[in-house]
């Protein structure tokens, strides 16, 4: 896998940080993040920084070196061969360490570096990050003052046509709130989540993440990745997110080993549970507004806004149903649909109490507030259809194969 001839591309109103890729298992010859061009002074052309960290998961599943016909940061170079891969391949039994071959070594020499960045998608987590570093930080060098909104795998697969067009719709979406407020809300695209397309979007996050943040570290001082667990969650949870969910796995870990000099990549958010988040967040104005936390039909092409039915949706109202606050969210949440759903989701969360880190958090919360939570004996029994074809459904996907499986359903919604 050889990297060469990075370089900034003008293309009507958007830049390109591109680098050419000659693979023997991908067919793309090129690699690259665009940006609108009035923010192409941000990009950084002298490291391929974000090209290695997003294709080191796909080279080593892959087993195929990479060589890079230039420079990258020496802090990530090392901490790549002496500690990542080791990590990766914990995480990932299949993977196989590689060789990583560079020309040398090179360093973002900008001493007005003094942007503090956050990706903002307006779910709870981004909400927290922004609540806590930007409306109660007053320290300059830890308030944040740019925004980021990347595609890099969280709208969809990469091969999908919708995946584009929820990119750009979430985006006009939700920039009126940074317009709002006054701070640059980035839209950031690139075609990585092409090379990590077969593994889906939680399994490599982490570095898809990382890679895209590498684009901006010629311009940012800190840049806050808004965590899911809490430190509690991550201890108790982490053994169960191998192969699954690099952040849960290893983010709080991960992303200080890729962190290059004078830019600090920090996980924020575990300090708290989500429904301290939630609570947190819930008194300021803007989420009222913009809460989005929706994950439904992650491969097809939906309304941006919040469906109220699926899991994060349904997470999310449970916890504003126990403080009492449905009622201020109704511009973001059909609250009828949510409580057409909503004994039946508190059966499902009191199943999965002891073996999912978010159903303790909202059943021990719901039970704080006093609100009544079914035993389990009901739960099971409500929820039992809801088991049965689960568990036909993981028979019929190991059966049959996931792309199988994923052609048949769809041939049967038909």
């Amino acid at each position: 896998m050889i990297l060469s001839n990075i370089r900034i591309e003008k293309r009507n109103d958007y830049s390109f940080l591109i680098c050419d890729l000659d693979s023997k298992n991908f067919s793309e010859k090129t690699i690259w993040f665009s940006v609108p061009s009035e923010y192409s002074y941000m990009l950084t052309p002298n490291l391929y920084d974000p090209f290695l960290v997003a294709l080191l998961f796909p080279a080593m599943d892959c087993g195929e070196e990479i060589i890079i016909k230039g420079n990258v940061s020496k802090k990530i170079y090392k901490n790549i061969n002496s500690y990542v891969q080791k990590i990766l391949i914990t995480y990932a039994s299949y993977l196989k360490k590689i060789n990583i071959e560079i020309q040398g070594y090179d360093t973002v020499n900008n001493k007005d570096k003094k942007l503090i960045g956050t990706g903002f998608s307006a779910g709870v987590d981004s909400f927290s990050t922004f609540y806590d570093h930007y409306v109660l930080e007053d320290d300059s060098e830890y308030k944040i003052n740019t925004l980021f909104f990347f595609n890099v795998g969280s709208h969809g697969k990469f091969s999908n046509s919708n995946t584009q067009k929820r990119f750009n719709e979430r985006y006009n979406y939700l920039k009126s709130f940074p317009k709002e407020i006054g701070i640059p809300y980035i839209p950031v695209d690139s075609n990585i989540h092409h090379f990590h397309e077969k593994y889906g979007h939680m399994k490599t996050s982490c570095i898809t993440l990382v890679a895209a943040i590498l684009v901006f570290q010629s311009v940012l001082s800190k840049y806050y990745v808004s965590n899911a667990f809490s430190y509690y969650e991550e201890k108790k949870f982490a053994m169960e997110q191998f192969d699954f969910s690099m952040a849960e796995f290893c983010e709080f870990y991960l992303l200080p080993l890729l962190s290059p000099d004078g830019l600090e990549i920090i996980s924020d958010g575990a300090q708290y549970s989500r429904t301290e988040k939630t609570e947190t967040i819930s008194n300021y104005k803007y989420t009222q507004q913009y809460l989005n936390v929706c994950v439904a039909h992650p491969n097809e092409y939906v309304t941006v806004k919040n469906c109220s039915c699926c899991s994060k949706c349904l997470r999310t109202l449970m916890a504003l149903d126990s403080m009492d606050k449905l009622n201020e969210f109704s511009n973001v949440f059909d609250l009828d649909v949510y409580k057409k759903n909503a004994f039946k989701y508190k059966c499902l969360q009191r199943l999965e109490y002891t073996k999912n880190g978010f159903a303790k958090d909202n059943v021990d919360y719901a039970r704080k507030n006093n609100k009544h939570i079914p035993s389990f004996f009901v739960s099971f029994i409500v929820c039992s259809p809801y088991i049965i074809c689960s568990f036909i459904k993981n028979i019929l996907r190991k059966a049959l194969g996931n792309r199988n499986y994923a052609y048949i359903k769809s041939k049967i919604k038909r």
